[in-house]
């Protein structure tokens, strides 16, 4: 169920125009002219993808769930705007961006960070990792964790988009809007910052 399919107490439109095959372009169009269809397929496509990415800046996955429902609630209402310049994704995660930076700040004073481990890999032990090394390898996921969210802000969008997201350099600094010079400086910085923290854990 979609954020528009949520707020207008709505079900999710019945099944018969499969339009995930279509590309972001096609999909935005079609979100443009107001179709149901092409908004759930392309919340089917980016919902994950972008939860991921406002959890990886937030460290608190209830804001992250809250801030998605967002982003794509302004994505509905900023599709007639859209205009095929870019890349889609980029135009998304700059949404997202904007509302992390903007009303995340206003939630986690109130809530504070919070650092669930719930990174699947961290928790289910595998048959090739014993008991000792799974314990390890999740002290030290959590550490990480702790340790970009205790980056500035700044730096911590950069490494985010850049290191965790993959995004190219370019890309992270349409999102963050920020020249490309920036963003490298900026990614430095928070890499310093990480080794200094973690570097006794990574030997």
């Amino acid at each position: 169920m979609t954020p528009i399919d949520e707020q207008e107490g709505r079900q999710p439109a019945p099944e018969g125009d499969d339009r995930r095959g279509l590309s972001d372009e096609a999909l935005m169009a079609g979100v443009r002219r107001g179709e149901r269809l092409a908004f759930e397929a392309l919340y089917s496509r980016y919902g994950s993808p972008v939860m991921r990415f406002l959890y990886r800046l937030s460290g608190d996955r209830v804001l992250a769930e809250d801030l998605t429902q967002d982003t794509f609630l302004k994505v509905w209402r900023a599709a007639p705007r859209w205009r095929p310049i870019g890349r889609v994704s980029t135009w998304l995660f700059q949404i997202a961006k904007r509302h992390w930076w903007n009303e995340g700040a206003k939630r986690r004073r109130r809530r504070g960070i919070s650092l669930p481990d719930d990174d699947q890999s961290a928790r289910t032990p595998t048959k090739d990792v014993g008991p000792e090394a799974h314990a390890a390898r999740a002290d030290l996921a959590r550490a990480v964790r702790e340790a970009v969210a205790a980056l500035p802000r700044r730096l911590r969008l950069v490494f985010v988009l850049v290191r965790l997201e993959g995004l190219a350099l370019a890309e992270a600094a349409q999102v963050a809007g920020i020249p490309v010079g920036t963003v490298k400086s900026r990614l430095a910085a928070a890499e310093k910052q990480l080794a200094r923290r973690l570097g006794p854990r990574l030997g």
